[in-house]
């Protein structure tokens, strides 16, 4: 892309206009360079805001960004005028594409007017670019809050300039169904610092980048610029961000829903479907002896037998519960004992390691006792029977001879086996207790029964219908537990498509970084150029800080041949750090051993470096 023209078109209340009009055109032709300049408070600064401005890069100049354009302020403090209109037009070209972007100078949400086919002229406004335009498009400044479809102007920037953003990976929570690109996630305003620095930011290569949402924003848009491979792999990162939260919290709520089921007397919906059928019969059976009663016939039902036979019942279920907590009791004891005989074995393992790295790195060659030589045959251990360390006959081959990895595994399996005992365990104390409340309930019943002498008609209609009261009660409370287990499958199915999800955009990352040997070459040749550019200049001679040379460490300046100079050994040890992009020795950061001018030469190396490898690889890089 080429900014081939700018106009700022300032209109006072007055009626009288001001602004600037610049074509950087020569003979209709691309000038590649150009260069502004002037005295001080002529307006170089405002234009090279202005430029940003019609960018929709204004969020680089942090919380000042409303203000980087501030005619207001201008016309009052410089033509004693007040403000009654602005426009900054842009005249852009790009893939043999040219346009003029016309943007509210005041209005910073208004939408922005796009006229294709048409050059700036400078007596130009809004009406004649329009009647000499072949089309005209409107773009909003934000997207409207839950809109499909309407593109922003930082769309139709990345599409004018032939770019892909980054966008949020999004997909539906079906399994199986195609993963879609969503929102926009990363900004023209994010790679703009690469390429403009604004006047008071001239501290750092990667001027103030507005973060947004993904981490590592600096290194996001130089990767982005130069279509490195992480890329991608941000795109992903992100993603999975909000998938590894959205799994935390289902986990969260399948715990604290764990708690709940463990008191549940089933935890199978169709065994509490067929527990509120069978007490449905049996409130209906009890109505209906109920209704003989009412009528005066005589109902054969020993009441208290029936409630001895079930409490026997019950007591028989609290004592298997009582054996099963036993047995696992036996086992989670057993399974703890082989835990901490492995944790022992792993501590071993360790001191063992300790000693023989101790004996290779102390100066004893003999043995302090026997005097015979050391040797440590650590290969030759597994093979022979003997201590690599000693030369001793081992006295329990088979745990020496276990890896530290396999008693890891064993270890962990253990843990997970003893969790599940315990889980188990807890479940059943929890029916226990259940039976427990069901027996005493009983208890009382034929105490109550036991103790107040009635005609049997009465007991009988009195127990029918307090066991008709009890049932519905049950049923209501089956029905509230088939709730609670509808919630907890739910959220179970919930969680397994969302850890679906993040194995495919791990393995997504995994292709994503499928392109390395590209990002090494493209890398190699960033780095060669930039130090080739800070050679040429005079970075050697002219931008260092020689108090900062001179507090370099000492590993710095040990470094290569002693007869050739620091200052070269230096150059020759400046590198692309590969994890932030940011140009170092041994580690430290190039700028903080440097002069002013020094990072003036700097920031200027870096951004022509990447000018230059971007044209190498012009088929495969996102610069504009």
């Amino acid at each position: 892309m080429f900014i081939e023209a700018i106009k700022i078109r300032i209109l006072a209340k007055s009626g009288i206009q001001y602004g600037r009009y610049l074509n950087f055109l020569v003979d209709n032709e691309i000038s590649e360079v150009n260069m502004i300049f002037g005295k001080n408070t002529l307006g170089k600064s405002t234009l090279i805001e202005s430029i940003v401005y019609g960018l929709n890069g204004e969020a680089i100049y942090g919380k000042k960004q409303k203000e980087i354009i501030n005619f207001k302020l201008l016309l009052r403090k410089f033509m004693d005028e007040s403000l009654e209109h602005a426009e900054i037009y842009l005249q852009l070209k790009s893939n043999g594409n040219r346009i003029v972007v016309l943007r509210d100078a005041v209005e910073y949400n208004e939408s922005v007017i796009i006229f294709k086919n048409v050059s700036l002229e400078e007596h130009d406004t809004g009406m004649t670019l329009d009647s000499r335009a072949s089309e005209k498009e409107f773009y909003k400044i934000n997207k409207d809050k839950n809109m499909v479809g309407n593109l922003t102007y930082q769309e139709f920037l990345f599409s004018f300039l032939g770019i892909e953003p980054i966008r949020k990976v999004s997909q539906d929570l079906e399994v199986g169904t195609e993963r879609h690109e969503g929102r926009l996630i990363f900004y023209i305003q994010n790679i703009l610092p690469l390429f403009v620095v604004p006047q008071e930011a001239w501290t750092d290569i990667q001027t103030t980048n507005p973060k947004y949402e993904i981490a590592d924003i600096k290194k996001t848009a130089f990767e982005f610029i130069l279509a490195l491979s992480s890329t991608d792999v941000a795109k992903y990162r992100h993603s999975l961000e909000f998938y590894n939260s959205q799994l935390r919290q289902k986990r969260n709520s399948l715990n604290d829903l764990q708690e709940v089921v463990q008191l549940l007397s089933h935890v199978e919906l169709e065994q509490i479907d067929e527990e509120i059928r069978d007490k449905e019969n049996e409130v209906n059976d009890l109505q209906k002896k109920i209704a003989e009663l009412v009528k005066g016939n005589s109902v054969v039902d020993n009441v208290l037998k029936e409630i001895r036979s079930k409490y026997r019942q019950m007591i028989m279920e609290a004592k298997k519960h009582e054996e099963s907590i036993e047995l696992l009791e036996a086992e989670t004891h057993q399974y703890q004992y082989y835990i901490t005989k492995i944790e022992s074995d792993i501590e071993k393992n360790d001191k063992l390691k300790t000693a023989k790295k101790l004996i290779g790195i102390l100066p004893i060659e003999t043995c302090p006792r026997c005097l015979n030589d050391i040797n440590i045959k650590e290969k030759e251990e597994l093979s022979s029977g003997c201590c690599g360390l000693c030369g001793s006959e081992l006295k329990n081959v088979s745990n020496t001879v276990q890896t530290l990895q396999y008693l890891l595994d064993e270890l962990k399996d253990f843990k997970r086996l003893m969790k599940e005992k315990e889980d188990a365990k807890k479940g059943i104390a929890n029916k226990l207790f259940l039976v427990r409340l069901e027996l005493k309930e009983l208890r009382q019943t034929m105490d109550t029964y036991e103790d107040q002498l009635k005609p049997q008609s009465m007991e009988q209609y009195d127990f029918f219908s307090r066991e008709v009261g009890r049932i519905e009660n049950s049923i209501k409370e089956l029905k509230k537990d088939k709730e609670i287990l509808r919630k907890y499958e739910s959220i179970n199915i919930e969680k397994d498509k969302i850890v679906k999800k993040i194995k495919n955009l791990k393995k997504s990352i995994k292709e994503a970084k499928a392109s390395e040997d590209l990002d090494k070459g493209k890398l190699d040749t960033f780095e060669e150029k930039f130090k080739d550019i800070l050679f040429k200049l005079d970075f050697l001679k002219d931008g260092f800080d020689t108090s900062k040379v001179d507090n370099l460490d000492k590993s710095i300046k040990g470094k290569g041949n002693k007869e050739v100079s620091l200052i070269n050994r230096i150059y020759k040890q400046i590198k692309i750090d590969r994890e932030d992009y940011y140009p170092k020795i041994d580690g430290v950061n190039l700028y903080n051993i440097t002069s002013s001018s020094g990072l003036i030469r700097i920031i200027l190396a870096y951004y022509l470096a990447l000018l230059k490898t971007s044209l190498i690889y012009s088929n495969s890089t996102n610069h504009p």
